[in-house]
């Protein structure tokens, strides 16, 4: 597995290959094949399950999503079950803004001194996104995005048991992808890059670190609503320990299915912690969004 120091680098990498891929091998094949829809991710932004896509909703349109993400661990013993539900708008000038809130049902271990089973609301937080150099017809130069957040607290988090704010949060970062058409194929790549701040105003609770996100998208069927996906995650430089542990890196894989307003994407997320006394662990996750 991947050790702290390289991560960085790593996702630079990533982060290049993502944007920058070279057109002269593809540039003769461009037609109209598309990947029929661009729903939203667990962010509520659209994109992959984690990766933030830079293609904003239509003008008008409202999309509903609603997540599973459920992580089981041995060293320490837990369940994390997390719900987060999201409304995200399609807004002029190719933006699109999104509320999201999240549940957490939490099991611990039996030599935990807290209740077997617990829930907790996560943070209320509301992201933007303003696609500024837009894709274009024909062409596979990459299109980018500005994204931006805030955060709310909806609960105490005094037992650090999740990854909430205690006061206030925001982010701050930026996306890039493209999506490459060849014959009756196409592929999608996306990657984005955040820096997360925590109760910036409080010394003993603050918190700055970054999120990377990677992603490849292959449609597998005729019509391509029946597509294939891998990402790769890494958060990074996060002083604040909560039960599921601090830095890690990810790797997803998953399958969607959807049609121009549907979306149903499910997969697994095998996760490396980089925190002593925390053990690698793995994710189970499902995603519906619908259009209106």
């Amino acid at each position: 597995m991947l050790s702290a120091p390289c991560a960085i680098p790593l996702c630079t990498l990533l982060f290049a290959l993502c944007l920058c891929l070279p057109a002269a091998a593809f540039a003769q094949d461009i037609d109209a094949v598309d990947v029929v829809n661009h729903p939203v991710n667990t962010s509520g932004l659209t994109g992959l399950l984690f990766t933030t896509a830079p293609y904003t909703l239509a003008t008008g349109t409202v999309e509903v999503g609603a997540s599973v993400l459920t992580e089981n661990s041995v060293i320490p013993d837990f369940t994390i079950t997390q719900y987060p539900l999201s409304v995200t708008v399609g807004l002029p000038h190719n933006a699109e803004l999104a509320v999201r809130s999240s549940f957490f049902d939490i099991k611990e271990g039996p030599t935990s001194t807290a209740p077997p089973t617990y829930r907790k609301t996560g943070d209320l937080d509301l992201f933007y996104k303003w696609n500024f150099l837009p894709p274009q017809d024909d062409s596979i130069r990459p299109a980018f995005a500005l994204i931006a957040g805030g955060s709310l607290p909806t609960g105490k988090n005094a037992d650090m048991k999740i990854n909430a704010v205690n006061h206030w949060g925001v982010r701050a970062g930026l996306s890039g992808g493209t999506e490459i058409g060849w014959k009756e194929h196409i592929l999608g790549i996306y990657a984005d890059a955040q820096v997360v701040g925590q109760d910036l105003t409080e010394k003993r609770l603050s918190d700055v670190y970054e999120l990377y996100n990677a992603g490849l998208l292959l449609p597998i069927s005729k019509y391509q609503n029946l597509q294939m996906f891998a990402e790769y995650s890494i958060v990074q430089g996060r002083k604040n320990i909560t039960l599921d542990g601090g830095d890690y890196s990810g790797m997803t894989y998953g399958l969607r299915l959807v049609s121009e307003r549907f979306n149903l994407t499910i997969g697994t997320q095998f996760l490396h912690k980089k925190v002593q006394s925390y053990g690698n662990s793995d994710r189970m996750m499902v995603l519906m969004s619908m259009k209106f």
